[in-house]
């Protein structure tokens, strides 16, 4: 059940470290009868995609990473997350045709979009002409902000 990484990954060691240590918290919570939301963090900085995963762990989730779109379709495809949580704009695949595919592929997945740059907008624009709205936070946003929010799409 070991996702392809697609080659040229970026730091597949992380990536599949991050998947081993959610599966296992995954498991341990089910064991005890409690909710481990799964959300794939995706963004191309890698230190922002670690840090985010981390912290989301820290508060109850079950959070791995990818640094790139296609990468996160392979794992989107093989563990379903709960959560789709992804920068829009990252070189190759952006977040928004990410989300598309997993809106289609997989419906049952919230997404979440985050960003800091300016041309968000005109890329979410684009995916709203074609029928698709998705929800967008702003960079940098603070951390209980974000678990609070996670939280409740969660529970929906």
């Amino acid at each position: 059940m070991v996702p392809n990484l697609s080659e040229g990954a970026q730091h597949p060691d992380k990536i599949l470290a991050y998947l081993a240590s959610a599966k296992l918290r995954k498991e341990r919570s089910h064991a005890e009868g409690k909710a481990c939301p799964t959300v794939l963090v995706v963004d191309d900085e890698e230190t922002l995609a670690n840090t985010t995963a981390e912290i989301l762990n820290l508060s109850g989730f079950c959070a791995f990473v990818a640094y790139d779109g296609k990468i996160a379709l392979d794992l989107i495809a093989k563990l379903h997350p709960d959560i789709l949580l992804t920068d829009v704009v990252m070189p190759g695949m952006n977040g928004v045709e990410l989300a598309i595919e997993v809106r289609n592929s997989f419906p049952q997945a919230s997404i979440v979009l985050f960003s800091g740059q300016a041309g968000t907008k005109d890329i979410l624009g684009k995916a709203n002409e074609e029928g698709y709205s998705f929800e967008l936070l702003a960079k940098p946003i603070h951390p209980l902000k974000l678990i609070e929010h996670l939280k409740n799409l969660a529970q929906k």
